[in-house]
């Protein structure tokens, strides 16, 4: 193919660079497309049918492809996994922000992943009304901030790191905070949105279980769905279903990858036909592709006549099975030979969801090319960079340049030598200077990577020690006290010590003591094991020693007790008076429980000698909620409350596994006001110079004294159909004040 002279190369080039979107024709005034991109993992050029793959049937994704268009020359912006991504979600080159390693996984690390600065698809799509959801391989970052949650997605279901195992008897690790080494996170359980779920199914089938769920629930206004497979990513896994479908393959790797991709394409036909059933099929843009080539020795997959695979930036690496269908407004069986590149999936996307992205864009809207409205290339220059490796490809037209584990750059006509076996001249007659001129300017406008990425992990590891070194939120924190700058650590309690709490740091509280709650408050239901306190709730009876028949007292005229708890309290053995009170904790939020964290103080009788509650969760209003809260005294002797009540529904509607964990509760204590947090974030802020009784008295400015109980009934509710025994879990208590 001819190319133009160097100088309107070069203005054509920048203006692409810029990333503007092209003008398009508006489309008459209809319904806003839904939108789904399935994206497998190391999946071949060579390992669909509509690329001519024969022993491994892909008739499900085929159908996108007979259904609309075949890109013969689709790239994705890198020939791995991290990067290849961060273009796809981004709709950017990755290098324009630094992505450009392949990000470990490390989930207290921010910067090791997708920057800030960069705006999802799925964020500006949301800004057109959008509801997306996040399917399967992540890996755009592990710590929380990185979360799909966080950037843009309504919904998550999938994994954070690069890779995971596919069945789940063997993700035996809880959460990333519990790994101990790079591919652990390969074991970890699933999550939905930002919490963890015990899943039953085969990976894949588990992830299109997901995908044809949320069609079904979002089938009546735009949606956007990122279905990102891991398969056939190894380890190389498949259950029998699909196993006995290719007994004709001899070679036991390339059995199980068939497997594996079969059982994507079986994925693939739930999709498309959840979005026939639903009559959605006609409007809805459907892109399919692979992240990167394949990896042919390390998965059987096969590129065909390509040269390479992953890792590469020859055709193998980065030329990848591409097909889009949208019957509305894409013909039916039609072929594309020019090149085009992922980055493309969001410059189209968002001109027909009419959303503004944030930041310009490197990708053009493919569909005035493949309707023949436009003429001429999408890209006048494709480009891809390995910065470690001083590696580096270029596409114009049908050549390309690349130097890629050579000592000299190398020319190739795609259309005449798509295996590159026969390098050309480095002459302007196959536009060497156009192409490495045009590389050079792209690659002025580009960033050095901002991470050390996977290849880089040994030197990561020596920078940062204690990579690995989390605090499991399902388990107790064995590191000791952390001791905020400027604070020393007053007293604490670590429950350390298997068998009963210390009796020179508490006491209980005994019998029918407050409330008109149910149980009877004895020691022996608290206990200490495996490093936590385990206050136990029972269903159990207890004769009441005071009963009296008659009584008008709820205390005496209960003739027994139908449950039993524990009380335990500092009185009398530690008080203080200002400071940073932290207790973490796991809570029983099952119905009737009624745990609570909370302070006294040790003048006056109550409410006159104040009350803080850290924490306390109980039904109000008819729904579950959890408290912060200070009480003092009005004229009456009545309580005056400062309460935050937030409503436990908000907790768990992102995190379904809230009441699973342990969380921190957190009280800063001055002269001037008490703050409550709860896992860092401000619950209530209570003024000081307005907790004043009656006589002047301000119960806030004496010494206080610690309780932790779990009561059963009352506030809690009936515990009548709630199963026994229950337990609230105690990790530890510190105080501390400032030095």
């Amino acid at each position: 193919m001819m190319h133009r002279n160097i100088n309107s190369f070069l203005i054509t080039g920048l203006i692409l660079f810029a990333g503007c979107l092209p003008n398009t024709k508006p489309l008459k005034a209809q319904q806003k497309p839904n939108i789904i991109v399935i994206l497998t993992d190391d999946q071949g050029y060579g390992d669909v049918g509509f690329n001519g793959c024969t022993d491994i049937p892909t008739p499900n994704i085929d159908r996108i492809a007979k259904n609309g268009v075949k890109f013969t020359n689709a790239y994705v912006t890198y020939a791995v996994c991290g990067p290849s991504r961060a273009g796809i979600i981004t709709g950017r080159y990755q290098d324009r922000f630094g992505f450009g390693r392949n990000p470990l996984c490390t989930p207290k690390d921010s910067l090791q992943g997708l920057p800030l600065s960069e705006e999802t698809i799925a964020k500006a799509l949301s800004k057109s009304g959008y509801t997306s959801i996040a399917l399967g391989k992540w890996h755009l970052g592990a710590h929380k901030f990185q979360y799909p949650l966080k950037r843009g997605f309504d919904e998550f279901y999938g994994f954070l790191s690069g890779g995971h195992k596919y069945f789940p008897d063997e993700w035996t690790l809880n959460d990333v905070s519990e790994i101990e080494a790079q591919f652990d996170a390969y074991n970890t359980r699933l999550m939905r949105d930002n919490g963890r779920v015990d899943e039953k199914e085969y990976l894949t089938d588990a992830l299109s279980r997901e995908a044809v769920s949320f069609i079904e629930r979002k089938a009546d206004k735009p949606f956007f769905m990122y279905l990102a497979y891991n398969a056939p990513h190894t380890p190389l896994q498949a259950t029998e279903k699909y196993l006995k479908r290719f007994s004709h393959i001899n070679n036991k790797k390339r059995k199980v990858y068939a497997a594996m991709v079969s059982a994507v394409d079986d994925g693939v036909g739930r999709v498309l036909d959840k979005l026939e059933e639903l009559g959605i099929n006609e409007n809805t843009i459907v892109f399919f592709l692979s992240d990167n080539g394949g990896p042919e020795h390390h998965n059987a997959s096969g590129n065909g006549e390509l040269r390479d695979g992953k890792g590469s930036l020859y055709e193998g690496g980065i030329h990848v099975p591409f097909a889009v269908q949208w019957p509305k407004e894409i013909p039916a069986g039609a072929v594309y030979h020019n090149p085009v590149s992922s980055l493309d999936i969001f410059a189209t996307a968002v001109v027909y969801a009419k959303a503004s992205p944030k930041n310009k864009l490197d990708g053009v809207n493919l569909l005035p090319y493949v309707n023949g409205e436009k003429k001429g290339q999408p890209h006048e220059q494709l480009f891809w960079r390995k910065y470690d490796q001083k590696a580096y490809a270029t596409r114009c037209g049908d050549h390309k340049l690349v130097r890629y584990k050579s000592v000299t750059d190398e020319i190739y006509n795609l259309d005449e030598d798509i295996s590159e076996k026969n390098s050309l001249a480095l002459s302007d007659e196959n536009y060497y200077s156009d192409l490495k001129s045009g590389y050079q300017s792209w690659e002025d406008e580009m960033k050095d990577p901002v991470f050390l990425g996977l290849m880089r992990g040994k030197e990561y590891n020596k920078l940062h020690p204690e990579r690995f070194k989390m605090v499991s939120p399902f388990k107790v924190d064995t590191r000791g006290a952390q001791v905020p700058e400027g604070y020393e650590l007053l007293w604490a309690e670590e429950f350390d010590q298997d068998g009963k709490p210390n009796s020179e740091k508490w006491s209980y509280e005994a019998g029918f003591v407050r409330n008109n709650e149910l149980q009877w408050y004895q020691s022996a239901n608290a206990n200490v094991r495996d490093g936590a306190l385990v206050i136990e709730g029972r269903k159990e009876q207890v004769k009441n020693p005071e009963y009296k028949r008659k009584s008008k007292n709820w205390r005496v005229n209960r003739k027994q007790a139908e449950y039993t708890s524990s009380s335990i309290k500092t009185k009398d053995k530690f008080s203080f008076q200002y400071g940073v009170l932290e207790v973490r904790a796991k809570i029983d939020t099952r119905m009737g429980m009624w745990p609570a964290i909370w302070t006294l103080g040790v003048d006056q009788k109550w409410p006159a000698n104040g009350e803080i509650d850290l924490m306390e969760f109980y039904r109000h209003e008819g729904k579950a909620k959890i408290f912060a809260n200070a009480a003092w005294a009005n004229a009456e002797n009545n309580a005056v409350w400062d309460s935050e009540k937030i409503v436990f529904q908000k907790f768990t509607e992102k995190e379904k596994d809230w009441a699973d964990k342990f969380h921190i509760w957190k009280m800063d204590w001055t002269e001037e006001y008490i703050r409550i947090y709860l896992d860092d974030k401000l619950l209530n802020e209570i003024d000081l110079s307005k907790t004043i009784n009656s006589d002047g008295f301000n119960p806030f400015h004496q010494e206080h004294y610690i309780l932790l109980n779990l009561a059963i009934g009352a506030n809690g509710g009936d515990p009548s159909e709630t199963n026994f025994p229950r337990e609230y879990t105690v990790d530890y208590v510190r105080v501390y004040q400032k030095k």
